[in-house]
């Protein structure tokens, strides 16, 4: 495994966590290719962003709706200048105080140093209950 891209995988989440956007912004190709399953809904500043601009403005939206972020990896897999991370997040939303843990897996792409192409898939049904406080019954008939 390459160290250095390591290092920079390990960067991207300090700065994010740490929401250093300008740091985090130096990192980013000017055309970089953001998508996140998570439901948009919920969560209207992910779903598919272009360009370093719209991304670092959705990572902005993230940080004013959510405090004391935390992306830690806890498994990372490099091959040449891409990288697979499952990691651990945690998050309080501002609104309610309510803490939000689940997983995701991140799918990191780097050109030239710079992140190119990110792709992440969220637990997002853990994540919605816990952001909104509720849970969903599944076992309940569906409507059609």
């Amino acid at each position: 495994m390459p160290a250095s891209l390591r290092t920079r995988v390990y960067e991207v989440y300090e700065a994010f966590s740490a929401g250093e956007l300008d740091r985090l912004a130096g990192m980013f190709d000017d055309h970089i290719d953001f998508l996140s399953n998570a439901p948009i809904d919920v969560f209207p500043y992910l779903g598919r962003r272009i360009g370093k601009a719209e991304v670092i403005a959705a990572m902005r939206t993230v940080h004013e709706e959510f405090s004391a972020l935390t992306f830690a990896p806890i498994w990372i897999v490099t091959d040449a200048e891409t990288a697979g991370v499952m990691l651990s997040v945690t998050a309080t939303r501002r609104s309610s105080g309510r803490l939000a843990r689940f997983f995701a897996a991140h799918f990191l792409r780097f050109q030239e140093g710079l992140l190119v192409e990110y792709r992440s898939i969220v637990d997002s049904l853990e994540a919605v209950q816990q952001v909104l406080g509720r849970d969903f019954d599944l076992t309940a008939p569906h409507k059609t």
